[in-house]
């Protein structure tokens, strides 16, 4: 169990095609079944990627503008740490 508490800013989307996630600047991402690459990009310029290992769940930091995408289907929410 996660010692981590999360408040949802969203509805979990299957994560396709690049999305900003409605301004999301803190991102859960439910790896599917098999890695998987995420990346997040400025425009045209990616800012950074994580191989996102199948079943296991990533928390990824973005600016509000940045779009994240992935080459196949994974789950995406946009989320904040509460208390």
């Amino acid at each position: 169990m996660s010692d981590r508490i999360n408040k949802l800013l969203g509805a979990e989307v299957n994560l396709t095609t690049a999305v900003t996630l409605g301004g999301a600047q803190l991102v859960r991402i439910l790896g599917g079944a098999s890695d998987i690459v995420v990346t997040v990009k400025e425009g045209a310029t990616t800012t950074g990627s994580i191989t996102v290992k199948a079943g296991t769940t990533e928390y990824i930091r973005k600016k509000a503008a940045e779009t994240i995408e992935a080459a196949s289907a994974v789950k995406a929410v946009s989320v904040a740490f509460g208390d």
